[in-house]
């Protein structure tokens, strides 16, 4: 049974400031001989991403509001007879979907592959013998997407392999743990496996809206987390096993870690069940979805000196207390809709600090906390093992005091947010599932106050409010948890309740964009950043049920997609001049494959 407890979340405007305060990126190509800086515009993008350079989109305040709707979705009851599912459709969902879910490290941690209706009828008999079904599994389903997830691994977390080891024995305790989280998967500090599970829960949140979105709002979404995880995964192992097979997840795939994580029967809306959304509308708001960014930069606050004159200044901006109640009422009915929890106890179990540094006592909070993730920072340089560090020429060193600047929080509003493992387990809630809840309200409550940073954006602005979704400082924090007996982030404001911090977001008032050189690291090898991944582009990740076997999607021999998804809404950034990114806008996929009907 589910509980419906979504409320319907209402527009809030966010005032620009005074002309001469009012400041856009306008970043410019570099001149002829000068060196490129992360401020200046790619010189061209050779990527089969479907998302690009892009700006965002001005929305109407009644476009906004129609937008409201894909923050309160309940789940369908059922689905309609099918209708035709054109490619292109199914590559617009994907790119709001797994294509570009994650926007941090953009971490390549997620397959999708997508079964046809024939395959859908034979995975609807395997979920409704699940336990732990979060809804019902539904007849007539057009076609399902199979998610498969692997343990969260980059850069950073090689690092986090030499941490924490007494002198002496680190020759010996070092390699046993790289073994260890070879082939057993197994973590360094806890909220590194969380990430998985927060990941997992942004792109479940995000695919219902990609449904609706890249189908004009024809078909719906039904999707499943909760019997592939947790202490339940176990009493549906064989099932799972068979669901796995019908996907063709390899003895290779599975000795590298990858498992089902996320099961979604997408068909046609029951007629009472369509969001009243317009197409036009649609089209902008996917636009803007693969417009937004982490936005970490306040300017006038931790700007870099050499950034230009857009940046150095503070704007007087103010993220407005209506926008933050209704942000939170977005998150919300996320942690409800994933956990099938009454309103007023998902709110309870929900740890959040709010730091504001425009409250007494909100600029000391943020010092400590600095000076705290600080001392961590030294401790860990001092503690790596020179045995490792010094033949690497001191890059573990160096990359954790780059963490320094990554991790640094600033914006008007600050949030830490957490969950006790204890009050979760006593609301029989599994733990993990509670994660993903909590990604989801993170997700979606950013995503609210994104969508009104585009309502009534004036065209001197590039945006008028933005977020930046963190897990690095708590990762860091954890560190000190873990390795050297520091109490947890939330304990400060939840004393005795067990409290474990996951994620931090801030939310940011102002009208100028974080450097292009953000972006360029997730879509250019040459600049990619230490820590992130390249974005993926369809054929890489996604296989297509074709009839007669699983297909790359959007790869014909040695042609690959060059398409930016919802591309006609023109939002590429340009320089000053008019005159684009080479190559940012991409090229259609022929019409012949991009309109023909799959299913």
């Amino acid at each position: 049974m589910t509980v419906d407890c979504q409320k319907r979340t209402e527009v809030v405007l966010v005032a620009p400031p005074a002309p001469d305060k009012t400041y856009a990126r306008n970043a410019k190509f570099a001149p002829k001989g000068a060196r490129k800086t992360r401020f200046d515009l790619p010189s061209r993008l050779i990527s089969s991403s479907p998302v690009g350079y892009r700006t965002r989109v001005s929305l109407t305040q009644e476009e906004a509001q129609e937008a409201m709707a894909l923050l309160d979705l309940s789940r369908p009851t059922g689905f309609s007879p099918h209708e035709p599912v054109l490619e292109q459709e199914l590559f617009e969902e994907s790119s709001l979907g797994v294509l570009s879910s994650r926007q941090s490290t953009n971490f390549r941690g997620h397959r999708q592959v997508t079964l046809g209706p024939e395959k859908s009828k034979e995975l609807k008999k395997l979920l409704e013998s699940l336990e732990g079904l979060e809804g019902n599994a539904l007849d007539g389903a057009t076609y399902s997407h199979l998610i498969f997830s692997r343990p969260y691994r980059t850069p950073f977390t090689f690092l986090l392999t030499f941490v924490g080891h007494l002198p002496l024995l680190s020759l010996l305790t070092v390699p046993v743990r790289a073994l260890k989280k070879r082939f057993q998967h197994t973590d360094d500090i806890p909220t590194i496996g969380f990430l998985q599970h927060l990941h997992r829960g942004i792109l479940a949140d995000n695919m219902e809206r990609a449904t609706i979105l890249a189908s004009n709002g024809k078909r719906r979404a039904q999707i499943f987390m909760t019997p592939f995880w947790g202490k339940i995964r176990g009493r549906n192992k064989a099932k799972i096993r068979s669901i796995e097979q019908l996907g063709g997840l390899t003895a290779r795939q599975r000795h590298k870690g990858w498992r089902l994580a996320v099961v979604a029967q997408i068909g046609t809306a029951l007629e009472g069940e369509r969001i009243a959304i317009t197409p036009e509308t649609c089209r902008k708001v996917g636009a803007n979805l693969l417009s937004f960014r982490s936005e970490r930069i306040q300017p006038g606050v931790n700007s870099d000196r050499k950034s230009p004159t857009a940046y150095q200044y503070r704007q007087g901006m103010h993220v407005p207390e209506d926008l933050v109640v209704q942000a939170g009422r977005a998150g919300y009915n996320a942690f409800c809709h994933w956990t099938n929890l009454d309103r007023e106890e998902a709110k309870k179990l929900v740890l959040m600090e709010r730091v504001d540094v425009l409250q007494p006592g909100g600029k000391e909070r943020i010092r400590a906390i600095r000076e705290r993730l600080n001392t961590i920072t030294d401790r860990l340089i001092k503690s790596f093992p020179l045995w490792a560090d010094l033949p690497l020429g001191r890059a573990l060193s160096r990359n954790a005091n780059r963490g320094r600047k990554a991790f640094a929080l600033a914006g008007q509003r600050i949030y830490i947010g957490g969950l006790s493992r204890t009050e979760i387990e006593a609301a029989g809630v599994d733990w993990i599932t509670g994660i993903h809840a909590l990604g989801a309200l993170a997700a979606r409550g950013g995503l609210y106050t994104e969508l009104m940073g585009c309502v009534e954006l004036p065209s001197s602005c590039d945006l008028l409010a933005g977020v930046c979704m963190m897990a690095g400082p708590v990762n860091q924090a954890d560190i000190g948890k873990t390795y050297y007996g520091m109490d947890d982030l939330l304990e400060h404001n939840f004393p005795g309740r067990d409290p474990t911090s996951m994620l931090v977001w801030t939310l940011k008032a102002k009208t100028v964009a974080d450097p292009i050189g953000n972006e360029e690291q997730l879509m250019n090898a040459a600049r990619k950043g230490a820590l992130v991944d390249l974005r993926f582009g369809p054929h890489e990740c996604i296989l297509v049920d074709s009839g007669e076997g699983y297909r790359p999607m959007r790869k014909d021999g040695e042609q690959i997609n060059d398409e930016r998804a919802f591309h006609d809404q023109e939002n590429f950034v340009c320089a000053p001049d008019g005159r684009g990114i080479p190559g940012n806008r991409g090229k259609a996929w022929p019409i012949e494959h991009a309109q023909k009907a799959l299913w």
